[in-house]
């Protein structure tokens, strides 16, 4: 009797030789969309991180387990930016894989008024990433996110004081809008995006010892060095701290991300049906929503605002003070979110007020 497909993908894994971390982003791709020959497109820096996915990825390839693409944006903003997309275009060719190299205009950062220099890049970014997507069309975007990623987002979450969707941080998979923020002049509007980071349980150590089997150039981005980017402190100074006290911290951290973000899918569930059978209302009725236990009228809340405000992201502290305002029972309240949109607070209703309004 013939194998099974499954039992067939692992013979040839064994026969192979893949290692462990080849092995589980095979059975990850092959669990995406089964049966199909998905086209991966990868985006790669040229550190360790992407030269693992990427490795790995071409690894597949070679046995005809997926295709990949790989993609790298050249920011500009620092001396020898270029010579490190050029040598990352001669790794991706050694690897035996195309690339698509994208040069980041000048007036990057002016376009990006309010914004941060890491944010405004980081935009940037994915535009370039969704462009590049679309004109291969690819069937998903990988990137390399590992353990420690997920640790260190979900600890600059906590000291941001976000709620349970901030602290369940990235997610293995999700299909995503690009750009998820309002102010792009695009007429065409946002690309539904499949986001895929295979590596987020996988230790930041075997990773990098993966790319380093490569024998191929790592790009080491010397600011990734600067402790005055908040994720760079904590990866190299509050980390290792909390490791010296309790081993295993960061692995915790990061499981800890995946059990939140199980309870924040349930509450999101809970919110949207609550919300439908109101009738999916564009004022939200006070006494109704008070009814609900108030973790779900947090929820409630959060999921009506950025149902219309799309690319605008309700803060648990602003959630707190909706709700505040509600139960006070008070006069009417305007609140102020950002990007031009308020939430007014009446004594029987919360209703939307979104930017530009007489």
């Amino acid at each position: 009797m013939d194998p099974s497909p499954e039992r067939r993908q692992r013979n040839t894994a064994k026969r192979s030789g893949e290692v462990g971390i080849v092995q589980r982003l095979r059975r990850s791709l092959l669990a995406l969309e089964p049966g199909v020959r998905p086209l991966v497109l990868c985006g790669y820096s040229g550190g360790a991180d992407s030269l693992a996915l990427l490795g790995a990825l071409a690894e597949l390839n070679r046995v005809g387990i997926g295709s990949v693409h790989a993609v790298h944006v050249d920011h500009g903003v620092r001396p020898g930016s270029g010579e490190d997309a050029r040598r990352a275009g001669t790794v991706a060719d050694q690897l035996g894989v195309s690339m698509t190299v994208i040069r980041l205009s000048s007036d990057v950062l002016e376009g990006a008024p309010g914004l941060g220099m890491e944010e405004a890049l980081r935009r940037a970014r994915y535009l370039a990433f969704a462009e590049v997507f679309g004109q291969i069309g690819a069937s998903v975007l990988a990137l390399a996110h590992h353990q420690r990623d997920q640790a260190e987002t979900v600890f600059l979450h906590m000291l941001r004081g976000s709620g349970i969707r901030g602290a369940s941080g990235m997610r293995s998979f999700l299909r995503t809008e690009i750009p998820w923020w309002e102010d792009v002049d695009d007429e065409e509007g946002p690309s539904l995006i499949p986001l895929w980071r295979p590596f987020l349980a996988e230790s930041q150590l075997e990773v990098r010892a993966f790319a380093e089997s490569l024998g191929v150039p790592i790009v080491e981005d010397p600011s990734n060095l600067d402790r005055a980017i908040r994720r760079n402190a904590i990866r190299h100074d509050v980390l290792p701290k909390l490791e010296e006290i309790m081993p295993g911290a960061v692995a915790n951290l990061a499981r800890f991300a995946g059990l939140a973000g199980d309870d924040s899918d349930e509450l999101d569930m809970q919110a949207v049906g609550a919300l439908m059978e109101a009738g999916v209302p564009k004022a939200l009725c006070r006494e109704w929503l008070l009814e609900y236990p108030v973790a779900l009228q947090r929820r409630i809340v959060q999921v009506w605002f950025e149902s219309d405000a799309v690319g605008v992201k309700l803060s648990a502290n602003r959630i707190e003070q909706i709700l505040k305002v509600a139960q006070a029972r008070g006069r009417a309240r305007e609140i102020e979110i950002g990007s031009g949109w308020s939430v007014l607070v009446s004594r029987d209703a919360l209703s939307l007020a979104p930017p530009g309004r007489s």
